[in-house]
């Protein structure tokens, strides 16, 4: 087989650092052709790359039988049409998380992907591909913290994004947190926990952005989950930390495995008059570019070998339900 030929659609930020995985870091890829509703942007992206054909309308795009596989970069209010024209295409998918915003839609998508089974679909749940909790994954495999029983997440923001947030919740492009942040932590609870939301319960407010309580949304949410199989998952979320700070802890009955409980920049400490100071990690993009190149370079893989990938839509439905029940449940107790 000759490289997978790629078609992205979504030249934003992620639609542009998952080109340049796919167009310069992974030799059995290549992108092939470029999608936005901005025709200066796609432009600008075929010149920076040198990228063959650009499009504006992603219908238009699937029609061209040179691409072998599309990835979705775009709002998740825009991945149902996205991905059922390319099931109807027949082109192998990668689509960003979250998977839609409701659960019909996610239905909609999984029953698309079933007609489409022949080729490979997955949801971009990076956090499992980050080296840290893969090897917290296969540890907890092998047995060794016993079974799980609890898993406490908590992925916190920048207080810097709040004003550019808000305005997003203005416009309709943000959802509310536990949704939007929390499907990445719905899902490690899944994951590692092998369960699903039996009982949530979910707290919180907007403490310092107060302009979010008009649209039911907060900038920190704490939660506490009981799980179909009797464990228990903590998620916590929240847009006032000095530092882009993710961090989780898995408890077993044996033993207990945490991840990144300091949200370090690199290895380097300094003692100075200050005391004892080591760089925190000012990005998502700087703490997740391992996993954002590893996810998609076995998904790759998984298309050259007839692989299945282990996430699929059912995931992405089942991370959004995990999600609207804590949202729900904060509502209920306000």
């Amino acid at each position: 087989m000759g490289k997978i030929r790629f078609g992205i659609i979504g030249t934003g930020n992620m639609g542009r650092m998952r080109i340049r995985n796919l167009h310069c870091r992974i030799p059995q890829s290549e992108v092939i052709a470029v999608c936005d509703m901005r025709e200066a942007q796609v432009k600008a992206v075929q010149e920076e790359f040198g990228i063959p054909y650009g499009y504006t309308d992603c219908g238009e795009m699937l029609q061209n039988p040179e691409i072998d596989a599309v990835l979705i970069a775009t709002g998740a209010d825009a991945h149902k049409d996205q991905v059922v024209a390319a099931c109807k295409a027949k082109k192998h998918i990668f689509c960003e998380k979250p998977l839609a915003k409701k659960v019909e839609d996610c239905l909609a998508i999984e029953e698309a992907v079933r007609e489409n089974s022949d080729k490979c679909f997955t949801v971009g749940f990076m956090r499992r591909f980050d080296p840290s909790y893969a090897e917290a994954k296969e540890k907890i495999k092998n047995g060794e913290i016993g079974t799980p029983i609890l898993f406490k997440g908590v992925s916190l923001d920048p207080s810097t994004v709040l004003d550019a947030h808000l305005e997003g919740v203005k416009n309709g492009i943000y959802v509310p947190w536990f949704i939007e942040m929390g499907s990445h932590d719905t899902d490690l609870a899944r994951w590692f926990l092998e369960g699903d939301p039996e009982d949530c319960h979910a707290f919180g407010g907007a403490y310092v952005c107060k302009g979010l309580e008009e649209y039911d949304d907060y900038d920190n949410g704490f939660s506490l989950t009981k799980m179909d199989n009797g464990a228990t998952a903590y998620i916590q979320v929240g847009r006032t930390a000095t530092c882009s700070h993710v961090e989780s802890e898995i408890v077993g009955t044996k033993g207990t495995i945490r991840v990144n409980s300091v949200p370090r920049k690199n290895y380097v400490s300094s003692f100075t008059e200050k005391g004892y100071v080591e760089e925190c990690q000012e990005d998502f993009m700087n703490r997740w570019g391992d996993a954002f190149y590893n996810e998609l370079e076995n998904f790759v893989d998984c298309i050259e070998n007839g692989r299945s990938p282990e996430t699929t839509a059912h995931d992405g439905t089942m991370s959004l339900k995990f999600c609207q029940k804590l949202h729900q449940a904060y509502l209920d107790e306000k």
